[in-house]
C-alpha cells in the first residue's frame, strides 16, 4: 500500500482529530460554565471555593478515566480487534458528549461530569486509530502515514478550542449555548463511528484472548519504576505536565476573571495555543534537531516554557499573555515531542510500546494532580498557581539536565540483558 486510502483509514483520522479536538474544546467550557453565576450549574450563591472544587473535579475526572482506559481499550484492540474496539470508542465518545450537553443544558453538574468521565475512558481511540493506520503502514509508508496522522492531530488541537469557545457564546448567536459544541462533537463522532462500520476493515487478525485487566496501568507504573532510566523521565515527564496542567487550567481563569474574556475569547486564545503547538511541532523541533540531541532539546523546552509560565505570573497583561502564551504552546510542544522520543530511547526495540505505555500514564496521573490542584485557588490565587506551574516546569528541566549528565550514551544491549 503506497498512501493511505482515505476512504477506509479516514475515519481513523478523523477519530484522531475529533481526541484531540474534544480535548482542548472542552477546557474554555468548563471555566466558562463553572465561573458563570447565571449557567445555573451551581447554585448563583455558592462560594468561589465550591466553585473551584467541581471545576477541579471536571478538570480531573477525565484523565483519571482516560488512566484506566486507554490502556485497556489497546488491550481490547489486540485481542478482538481494531474495528469493534475502535466502535466502541467513538460511538461511546459520542454518548459522553451527548451526556455532557445535556448537563450543560438541563443543567445537571451529575450528568455534566459523568459524560466528561466516560470521555476520558473512551479516549483509548486516538491510540486505536493510530494503530490500525500502523497496521497498514510499510517501511516505505510509514514516516508519510505518520505525518497525515500529525496534520489530523493538530488539526483538532486547533478547531477544538474554537469550536468549542465560539458556538458556546450567546453574544455572537442566540442559539448558542454551553451545550452546542458538545453536540456538535457528539455529531461528528456519530459520523466517524458509521464511517468506520460501513469503510473500515482489520488490516491484522485480531489475537484473540484478551481480557479486561483494570489494574494494568497500575502495573505499568510499578514496571516503570523498577527501570531507572524510565522511572526518572516519567518524574521529569510528570513534573513537566503538571506544569503544563496548571498552564492551561489557570490561565483560562486569569484572563477571565481579569479581562471578562467571554467563552469565545477563551476558545480563540487555546485555538493560538493550538497553533503553535502545530509550530513547534512541524517547524522549531526539526529546525533544533539539526544542532542538538534529543536530550539538549528537551531542556531547553522546558526551560524556555517554564520561564514563559513564571513571567505570565510576574506581568498579567492582556497582550503581555497573549504573546507568553504562544512561547509556552510552542515550546511546551518541543518538550513534548522530545521527552516522548527520549522514552523510546531509553529502553530496547521490544519495549517501545511499553515505555510509550509508561509516558501515557505518567501523563494521565499529572493532569489528575493538576486537577485537584485547583482547590488551592482561594489560597494561591490565580497567578500564584500559575507561578507553581512555571515552578513545577524549571524543576523538570533541572531534572533533565541531571538526567543528560548521567544517561548521556545510549542504552547498550548485550546478549538478552539491557543496561542503562
Amino acid at each position: 500500500m503506497s498512501k493511505l486510502n482515505l476512504k477506509s483509514l479516514g475515519p481513523c483520522l478523523l477519530a484522531i482529530a475529533i481526541d484531540a479536538m474534544g480535548f482542548g474544546l472542552v477546557y474554555p467550557i468548563m471555566a466558562a460554565i463553572f465561573s458563570d453565576p447565571h449557567s445555573g450549574i451551581i447554585s448563583a450563591d455558592a462560594n468561589q471555593h465550591l466553585r473551584n472544587f467541581y471545576l477541579g473535579l471536571g478538570y480531573g475526572v477525565y484523565p483519571l478515566c482516560m488512566f484506566f482506559g486507554s490502556s485497556l481499550m489497546g488491550e481490547l484492540s489486540d485481542g478482538y480487534g481494531r474495528r469493534k474496539i475502535l466502535l466502541l470508542c467513538v460511538f461511546g465518545l459520542a454518548l459522553s458528549y451527548l451526556l455532557m450537553a445535556v448537563g450543560a443544558l438541563m443543567p445537571s453538574i451529575a450528568l455534566l461530569l459523568i459524560g466528561r468521565g466516560l470521555s476520558g475512558l473512551m479516549a483509548g481511540c486516538q491510540g486505536i486509530a493510530q494503530a490500525a493506520i500502523t497496521d497498514v503502514s510499510t517501511p516505505e509508508t510509514k514516516a508519510y502515514n505518520m505525518s497525515i496522522m500529525s496534520i489530523a492531530f493538530s488539526a483538532g488541537v486547533i478547531v477544538g478550542p474554537v469550536l468549542g469557545g465560539v458556538t458556546s457564546d450567546r453574544t455572537i448567536a442566540p442559539f448558542f449555548n454551553y451545550g452546542t459544541p458538545f453536540l456538535l462533537v457528539a455529531a461528528l463522532s456519530v459520523v466517524c463511528g458509521l464511517w468506520t462500520f460501513w469503510f473500515y476493515r482489520d488490516a491484522v487478525a485480531p489475537k484473540g484472548g484478551a481480557r479486561i485487566d483494570l489494574l494494568l496501568p497500575l502495573r505499568i507504573i510499578y514496571e516503570a519504576g523498577k527501570h531507572h532510566r524510565v522511572a526518572f523521565l516519567s518524574v521529569v515527564f510528570f513534573l513537566m505536565q503538571v506544569g503544563y496542567g496548571l498552564y492551561l487550567q489557570t490561565i483560562m481563569l486569569v484572563l477571565q476573571t481579569r479581562f471578562q474574556y467571554t467563552s469565545s475569547q477563551l476558545g480563540l486564545f487555546s485555538g493560538l495555543i493550538g497553533i503553535c503547538f502545530v509550530f513547534g511541532l512541524m517547524v522549531v523541533v526539526r529546525l533544533m534537531l539539526k544542532v542538538w540531541g534529543v536530550v539538549d532539546i528537551a531542556k531547553t523546552g522546558l526551560l524556555i516554557a517554564g520561564i514563559g509560565q513564571i513571567l505570565s505570573a510576574l506581568l498579567p497583561h492582556e497582550g503581555m499573555l497573549w504573546a507568553l502564551g504562544m512561547v509556552v504552546g510552542c515550546f511546551d510542544m518541543v518538550a513534548y515531542t522530545t521527552m516522548y522520543t527520549a522514552y523510546s530511547d531509553a529502553v530496547a526495540v521490544e519495549r517501545q510500546g511499553w515505555a510509550l505505555g509508561v509516558a501515557g500514564s505518567v501523563m494521565a496521573i499529572a493532569w489528575v494532580v493538576t486537577g485537584f490542584l485547583t482547590n488551592l485557588l482561594p489560597v494561591l490565587g490565580e497567578l500564584g498557581l500559575l507561578t507553581v506551574g512555571g515552578v513545577s516546569f524549571i524543576l523538570s528541566f533541572l531534572m533533565m539536565m541531571a538526567y543528560g549528565r548521567k544517561w548521556s550514551r545510549p542504552t547498550v544491549r548485550v546478549g538478552t540483558r539491557v543496561y542503562d
